[in-house]
């Protein structure tokens, strides 16, 4: 250890009048030591005494070097976006991405690779290309419909010292379905649920969906001439089993306003239609070639609001459809009709989502909704019962038939006509509500199954009813329990027989759960219907659209009973 002698200076003499120094710079005093040299003059006129090396008791320190800011963001190359999802593309999608070198020093970008089919980059020189330090460059990256059905690649840039810059890049390559259907024939539309049901031989059953949503098909015949029978021949040899933009053809309205070109909003009805945010729809003109595909950003009461601006303008008159993306379940077969003519009977599976608001009826029996939609009886209507029959046979004696529910579970088939949207739009909730066959609902036969005799007062519990045998064959069993008064004046009642006896050859009481609360004559009464609770039959529902959606709309379906004995 090197020492150091030293020597404290006396005070300096100071008579500098000045009010801005301090007091003690006015202690100090001067002093005249003579010194021989530099050295002495800080150590008090001795000599320095040099210790070298200087020795020290050191010890090792373990430790590591911490992130800073600087690593962060400096000596890399950055990109912006790294991803681009571009969902449904049915037309040349353009989105701009910037790379910043953020390296002290100029890099060289070599190359970019990635460039599929479908896949262009412009905006800047083709490399080789010099980026000077922290410099920043944009590129237009477009992507269009033509190439791989699915696209799902890494674009990169590729700089020296292998330093890369990728961008992920997904979309869903479609293009849509612009030939319209032969409205003689209608647009048959399936609504497919999947339902597993485990029934005992008792009847008894528990029933269980398989789907969230039911599938949704198209089925509609279509025909084409001239050139759009050429494009459609080759659009069917090309592409045929690719997803397309199907058109919702029942929902077609006609645009009352033309939309310019560049336009980001298009006035039109929305209410009961199937526009949804985040998917299509399709603006078509006079033939299959006039057509625009826009991405809806939002749907609200006045019209739709585009993701992207419209391309072209449209005059008023213009076709307007929802659009969803379907795949044809088989390749239709053409009918030549001429050399210059085709018909085909096209098949669609739509190949998303299709989720629609589930609303059940919001009148309640029992605690059960109650299907009361009036069914149309222009055509013949199916009726009938199903049992559970065991047979055991020998072969050699008469057959054994055990009836091992010891009951009929009634069958309804019912045919609806519904016209406007806000009525095809219940349907289908309701449709959506019963879940294929897990659902329950009461469903009344409509059919004059009680004639009233007498006169019911308002604080009555029995109806007297023309003999019909009720007391002999059902007198209270399950399925021919419930009632539904329906009067001319529009009122209804729902009650339970809780009994049964004959008066007369032609006349039975029935005793009823609760009095109907107003008198009843017999003349007021429309029907008297029996009430089941039923679900579908089918897992399969299919509408037969006759019109558009502002037109008329029918569904025919079969009802099947299910046992009700907790209810």
């Amino acid at each position: 250890m090197a020492t150091l002698s030293v020597q404290m200076p006396t005070s300096t003499l100071s008579d500098i009048d000045n009010p801005h120094l301090t007091v003690e710079l006015d202690r100090f005093a001067w002093v005249s030591i003579p010194f021989t040299s530099e050295a002495q003059r800080w150590t008090g006129g001795q000599a320095l005494t040099t210790h070298w090396p200087i020795e020290a008791n050191g010890r090792e320190i373990v430790g590591q070097r911490l992130g800073a800011y600087v690593d962060d963001y400096y000596h890399r190359i950055h990109i912006a976006p790294r991803r681009l999802d571009l969902g449904n593309v049915v037309s040349t999608q353009t989105s701009p991405v910037s790379l910043w070198n953020a390296f002290l020093e100029p890099q060289t970008l070599q190359s970019i690779q990635g460039m599929d089919e479908g896949i262009e980059v412009s905006g800047q020189p083709s490399p080789p290309l010099l980026f000077a330090a922290l410099q920043e460059r944009t590129w237009q990256v477009s992507v269009t419909p033509n190439g791989q059905p699915v696209l799902d690649t890494i674009l990169e840039w590729v700089f020296n010292g292998s330093f890369v810059a990728g961008l992920h890049i997904t979309a869903n390559r479609i293009i849509p379905w612009s030939f319209v259907p032969d409205w003689g024939d209608g647009v048959l539309e399936r609504l497919i649920a999947a339902t597993d049901i485990l029934q005992s031989e008792s009847l008894a059953s528990q029933r269980r969906a398989l789907r969230i949503a039911p599938r949704r098909e198209f089925e509609a015949s279509m025909y084409v001439e001239g050139r759009e029978r050429q494009m459609f021949d080759l659009a069917l040899f090309g592409w045929g089993a690719r997803v397309w933009a199907l058109p919702i053809w029942p929902d077609i309205q006609l645009l009352t306003a033309g939309v310019p070109a560049e336009a980001d909003f298009i006035p039109c009805d929305t209410q009961h239609l199937d526009f949804r945010a985040g998917r299509l729809a399709l603006l078509r003109g006079e033939s299959a070639f006039e057509y625009e595909a826009v991405e809806i950003e939002d749907v609200t009461s006045l019209g739709l609001q585009l993701r992207r601006a419209t391309q072209q303008s449209w005059p008023a008159g213009t076709r307007l459809y929802p659009v969803r993306s379907a795949q044809l379940l088989e390749q239709p077969n053409l009918t030549k009709m001429t050399d210059r003519l085709y018909s085909a009977d096209v098949r669609f599976l739509v190949v998303e989502p299709c989720d629609w608001p589930a609303v059940m009826p919001a009148t309640l029996y029992r605690g059960r909704p109650v299907w009361a939609s009036r069914p149309d009886e222009s055509e013949d209507l199916t009726h009938g019962f199903d049992r559970s029959t065991a047979m055991l046979d020998s072969g050699m004696a008469i057959p054994l038939f055990t009836d091992t529910a010891n009951r009929a579970l009634t069958r309804l088939g019912q045919r609806w006509i519904d016209q406007g949207r806000a009525q095809r739009a219940a349907l289908r909730s309701f449709i959506y509500a019963m879940c294929g066959r897990q659902q329950v609902v009461w469903v009344p036969t409509h059919m004059d199954d009680l004639t009233l005799l007498a006169t019911v007062t308002s604080v009555a519990t029995t109806l007297d009813v023309e003999n019909i045998g009720y007391t002999r064959f059902s007198n209270g069993k399950p399925g021919r329990r419930d009632i539904r008064i329906e009067l001319y004046g529009g009122q209804v009642f729902m009650r339970r027989i809780i009994g049964a006896a004959e008066l007369s050859g032609h006349v039975e009481r029935l005793g009823l759960d609760s009095a109907l609360g107003v008198q009843v004559e017999p003349h007021q009464v429309a029907r008297i219907s029996w009430m089941v609770l039923c679900r579908f039959n089918s897992d399969t529902q299919e509408v037969e659209h006759i019109t558009d959606s502002e037109g008329v709309a029918s569904w025919a379906t079969v009802f099947r009973e299910e046992r009700d004995d907790e209810l």
